[in-house]
C-alpha cells in the first residue's frame, strides 16, 4: 500500500494490482493504524482511499487469512471498520474500478464516494457462505433502499457506476482517464479549517456513530459463526480448488 501526505491530504493507495488489490491482514492493520494515528494528527484534514490499476479491490485476500491461522482475521476487519467509524475528519473513497466484498461495504462508511465510469460494486457474501460486514446490514438499506440493497446482498446484483450515481450512493462519476487529475483537484480541500471540519463531522455522526459501532460488533459476532459453517467451508474449498488450477 502506498501512503502519501500532501497539502494536509493523506492518500492511501491499495497497490497490489497483480492480485486485484486484494486486502491482506497486514493491510487491514496498516489502514487501521493510519486512520487512528491521523485522527489526532493536525497535519491531516482529508484522507483519500483509492486503488492502483484496474481494480479498486477484490476484497479480502483469503489466502493471506488462511496462512495466518494464529491471527483473528475477523477482529482485524472489525478494528479497521471501527477506525472508519471513529475517524473525525473527511474520509473520501475514489473507486477506480470494481469494488468487491469488504471493499464495497467499507466505503459506505466514507463521507464521500467518487468513482470512475469503470467502477462496479459487488457483495458476493451469500454465495460465499459469508455474512454481512462493514456495517452493510445497516447502511446499505439506508443508502440504497430495501429492495435494491437486498438485490445486492442476497442476489449478488452488481451495481454499476451509473446506477450508483442515480441512487445517490456516489457523489460523482469521473471518466477513468481523468481520475488522477480529479484526485489531484481534491488536494485543495486540505486547506479547510481543521477544528470546523472536526466539529461538523462530530455533529454529522452524532446520531449514527453509536449505532454503527454496535452494528460492527454484532456483524463480527455473526461473521465468526459463519466462517465455521458448512456453507462457508464448502464455498472456500471450491474457491481454493479453482485458484489452484490457474
Amino acid at each position: 500500500m502506498d501512503v502519501t501526505l500532501e497539502n494536509k491530504v493523506r492518500k492511501l493507495v491499495l497497490n497490489r494490482p497483480s492480485k486485484k488489490n486484494a486486502i491482506t491482514i497486514e493491510m487491514y492493520e496498516n489502514i487501521t493504524n493510519i486512520l487512528n494515528d491521523d485522527a489526532t494528527n493536525d497535519d491531516v484534514i482529508v484522507t483519500i482511499i483509492t486503488g492502483k490499476g484496474e481494480y479498486f479491490s477484490s476484497g479480502t485476500d483469503f489466502f493471506s487469512s488462511l496462512a495466518q491461522t494464529e491471527v483473528d482475521s475477523t477482529q482485524k476487519v472489525k478494528e479497521m471498520i471501527d477506525a472508519f467509524i471513529n475517524y473525525p475528519k473527511i474520509l473520501i473513497a475514489v473507486v477506480n474500478g470494481p469494488a468487491i466484498g469488504i471493499a464495497a461495504t467499507c466505503i459506505s462508511l466514507c463521507d464521500i464516494i467518487y468513482c470512475s465510469d469503470r467502477a462496479t460494486f459487488e457483495i458476493p457474501f451469500i454465495r460465499l457462505g459469508f455474512s454481512l460486514e462493514g456495517c452493510s446490514s445497516l447502511l446499505y438499506p439506508i443508502l440504497l433502499g430495501k429492495s435494491k440493497s437486498s438485490e445486492m446482498l442476497f442476489l449478488n446484483h452488481i451495481l454499476t457506476a451509473n446506477e450508483a450515481y442515480k441512487l445517490g450512493f456516489v457523489a460523482q462519476v469521473v471518466p477513468a482517464d481523468k481520475l488522477e487529475e480529479f484526485i489531484k483537484s481534491l488536494l485543495k480541500f486540505g486547506a479547510l479549517p481543521r477544528e470546523t471540519v472536526i466539529r461538523n463531522k462530530k455533529l454529522l455522526m452524532r446520531w449514527s456513530k453509536e449505532a454503527l459501532l454496535k452494528c460492527n460488533e454484532v456483524e463480527k459476532q455473526i461473521l465468526d459463526e459463519s466462517v465455521k459453517s458448512d456453507d462457508f467451508i464448502n464455498a472456500l474449498s471450491s474457491f481454493v480448488a479453482k485458484k489452484s488450477k490457474l
